[in-house]
């Protein structure tokens, strides 16, 4: 057999091969600059865990991406909203502070990380990226963060500039 053949039959085997033992996935992984953190190290606390039960359950995403995903959101509200109407959203909801990326150590300061100084849209693109997210699933949690919120009595002005902010028609 030729010396081409050979490395052609080698290299389309692996190929072939790849996708099913996911041999050669980590370039998936370094392009979506995906985290992957382990489950029990995502603490959430309080009624934010019903919140983050909900989006695991309706979106199927894990407890990491949940807690994530809606920290998020909530970084860029702290960011972007004066500090009475933030308070007001983290007061409706005992436990949502904590998903604001605090933690010590460990991949809670790799989630703190990716969660650090979101002031944009674009800013939370990142952190969904990092998450493993794509870009669409904040149009999936934003009207359920927001609909959790309302229910939780949170007011109707300060749902309308969360609206806004996060790009979700009213």
């Amino acid at each position: 057999m030729s010396t081409i053949l050979k490395r052609f039959l080698i290299v389309s085997s692996l190929y072939l091969l790849a996708p099913t033992a996911n041999a050669l996935d980590l370039g998936t992984k370094l392009n979506t600059g995906a985290l992957d953190l382990p489950q029990q190290s995502v603490k959430v606390s309080g009624e934010a865990q019903q919140l983050v039960g909900t989006l695991q359950e309706q979106l199927g995403v894990t407890k990491t991406q949940a807690a994530g995903g809606t920290g998020a959101l909530l970084q860029l509200a702290q960011n972007q909203l004066d500090g009475n109407s933030f308070s007001q959203v983290t007061d409706s909801v005992s436990g949502l502070s904590g998903l604001l990326g605090g933690g010590s150590g460990g991949s809670g300061s790799l989630l703190s990380s990716a969660l650090s100084n979101i002031s944009s849209m674009d800013g939370v693109e990142k952190a969904f990226s990092a998450l493993g997210l794509q870009s669409g699933a904040i149009e999936q949690f934003a009207p359920i963060v927001l609909g959790f919120l309302k229910e939780q009595g949170l007011g109707a002005d300060i749902i309308g500039n969360l609206s806004s902010l996060w790009g979700v028609g009213s």
